[in-house]
């Protein structure tokens, strides 16, 4: 079969390098000047930076075997700084949760609040065998009907809610717990209490490493955007600048909002899939800070009631992104906060975040060194009520419609382990639809 992939993220270059393994002829189409997405690094002024993706889990099995695969298993390495924690009342709480049981070692909540927290992780041991936290579609729509924010209130509390939930969707989403549905939070708790050490990983040097090996192996045609899909007889054609051609088999796997505008013909249910698939926007925002103030830390996570800007600021030292002087600090930004200012300058938007972080951190006042801005409109999906359930019935009615698959963390496969595993079921489909 001659397949055409759309978009050179971690999901559709793991879907075209199954796909050509398979001995099916691909081609990968990505509008950007370089592959790899959300996980791509760029140089600036000698130093790598991590654009989107930061950080990898113990947890990625289908992504460590694809790494292995690539030869890039000695880039694996463990980060080894010190752990951070989450900002409450200008302070640090030391939080780097392996398993439930660190919850109640958390100083920056109360108690009663850990106590509550606990328990409930405890809880999620039920469904250790039902749900998969990197396949949403996995386990009882009935998770589906209630969001996660209500949710943690109920049965949690307003303080572990704000501090530990809605503070963790934030710092790796973007947007708040009352986004997101339950079925992500237990699937999340499960994989906690049953998998345990919540170990944080990177590759050695930068995390593009791993969408840059998969281009390498495949026929990628960079900065070559494409302007529609649609289905024409037995085949799907594809234009573009270059012109038209057709394919097999079309594998759309680009943001839903890009998807949106490129099926000109969508089936009913991809239609219906991509009206109500959301994404939260973000901006990162990277300074060079002095080694000798920047502190031993991988990540904080900036809770709502402490900033409505930064959700979250990231150490690249352990990553290599030091010159022994200055290392890069990378700093998110809350959906609310990115929204509105996505059109703004570099300029502008380094002043803001960086005196925002002045604010909640006095010490790094003037050793701040603007180095990069990273835009992400369509950052991360949002596995909302209703929604997960919606792309449960989408793999099983309306995916492969006249002959275009959709492929991305959006249908129902969180972070990087959850694109690897959706590029990889895409690929499969393909193949057994033939």
């Amino acid at each position: 079969m001659r397949v055409a992939v759309v978009g050179a993220g971690i999901a559709g270059l793991t879907a075209a390098f199954r796909l050509q393994e398979a001995g099916h002829q691909v081609e990968v189409l990505e509008a950007s000047a370089q592959p790899g997405g959300r996980m791509a690094s760029r140089t600036e002024n000698g130093f790598r930076i991590d654009l989107g993706v930061h950080m990898l889990l113990e947890h990625y099995d289908r992504t460590r075997a694809l790494i292995t695969e690539l030869g890039l298993q000695d880039q694996w390495f463990a980060l080894e700084a010190g752990a951070g924690g989450v900002l409450r009342d200008h302070e640090l709480r030391a939080f780097s949760p392996k398993n439930a049981f660190d919850v109640l070692r958390f100083r920056g909540i109360s108690l009663r609040g850990r106590i509550r927290l606990f328990i409930e992780l405890a809880r999620a041991r039920h469904w250790r065998d039902d749900l998969d936290f990197f396949d949403l579609s996995v386990g009882d729509d009935a998770l589906d009907a209630e969001d996660c924010d209500t949710f943690a209130r109920r049965r949690m509390g307003d303080e572990a809610t704000n501090y530990v939930v809605d503070s963790f969707i934030r710092t790796f989403h973007f947007h708040g717990a009352h986004k997101m549905s339950m079925k992500y939070f237990e699937a999340l708790a499960a994989l906690l209490v049953t998998r345990g050490e919540f170990q944080l990983f990177a590759l050695r040097g930068y995390m593009g490493a791993l969408p840059d090996a998969l281009a390498a192996r495949l026929h990628v045609r960079c900065s070559s955007p494409v302007s529609s899909v649609i289905a024409r007889g037995a085949g799907v054609e594809l234009s573009s600048a270059a012109g038209c051609e057709t394919y097999d088999a079309v594998v759309v796997a680009t943001t839903p909002g890009a998807a949106r505008k490129l099926l000109l013909e969508p089936s009913n249910a991809q239609r219906e899939l991509l009206a109500h698939a959301t994404s939260s926007a973000t901006v990162v925002c990277s300074f060079l800070v002095p080694v000798a103030i920047a502190g031993d830390f991988e990540g904080i996570w900036v809770p709502f009631l402490e900033s409505q800007i930064i959700c979250g600021v990231s150490n690249e030292t352990s990553k290599g992104s030091s010159d022994g002087q200055r290392c890069v600090f990378s700093v998110f930004l809350h959906e609310e906060a990115a929204r509105h200012r996505l059109s703004r300058s570099d300029r502008e938007l380094s002043d803001v975040v960086g005196t925002e972080l002045v604010r909640l951190f006095p010490r790094y006042e003037g050793h701040l060194e603007p180095l990069f801005v990273q835009r992400w409109p369509e950052a991360l999906p949002v596995y909302g009520v209703g929604q997960v359930t919606r792309v449960r019935a989408f793999w099983a009615h309306g995916q492969g419609d006249n002959g275009i698959w959709l492929c991305g963390d959006y249908l129902n496969h969180p972070w990087v382990e959850g694109a690897v595993r959706c590029g990889e079921k895409v690929a499969a489909g393909i193949g057994a639809r033939r």
